[in-house]
């Protein structure tokens, strides 16, 4: 009968060390998966912040490029900027300089001026000298170059540049064909 007892007692002792090895090894399992997990969502929702940047890019620059030929035809679109931008700016490279620009964009204002030491050394046009005239803030990881633009105001008064508030993720603009490139003026 002792032994028995001591047998039963070695089993119940075995059982606790088993589950508690159980556990262990549930703890760790969740663990990892938590954090594969968490690495796969932060991921997957980077790889969709990409993928809305690059279709406003793409949707930007087609609708400008779109229209410049279709002389006096005036489009009002919307667009929908990716999470986390404040405010849009467009440059005439090709208007002269305004110092105004540097207060609502410094990285816009610097590159204007670039763009104009290269147009008055003759090699080449302000546009063509840089791979950007449309800037976001926070700046964009990619720049963003539309085609051939001007820029005026309501009043259809030319302007060197242009920004807009993006407003709840979006801002309106009115373009306008004019044969050789695209007028871009406020929408109020």
């Amino acid at each position: 009968m002792g032994k028995k007892m001591d047998k039963k007692r070695m089993d119940k002792k075995g059982m606790g060390i088993g589950q508690v090895f159980v556990f262990i090894v549930a703890a760790l399992t969740f663990a990892l998966i938590a954090i594969f997990g968490y690495k796969a969502v932060a991921n997957f929702l980077s790889s969709a912040e990409d993928v809305a940047f690059v279709q406003f890019k793409n949707d930007l620059e087609s609708d400008i490029k779109r229209i410049y030929t279709e002389y006096g035809s005036v489009r009002r679109p919307t667009y929908n900027a990716p999470a986390g931008f404040e405010k849009i700016c467009f440059v005439d490279l090709d208007a002269e300089y305004d110092p105004g620009l540097c207060a609502e964009n410094p990285v816009a204002c610097d590159l204007w001026q670039t763009a104009q030491q290269e147009k008055s050394s003759g090699d080449k046009s302000a546009y063509d000298s840089v791979d950007q005239n449309v800037f976001l803030i926070p700046q964009a990881r990619v720049p963003i170059k539309v085609f051939h633009i001007t820029i005026t105001d309501e009043g259809s008064q030319p302007l060197g540049y242009l920004c807009e508030d993006i407003y709840q993720g979006s801002f309106t603009l009115v373009l306008e064909g004019k044969g050789s490139h695209t007028e871009i003026s406020p929408a109020r």
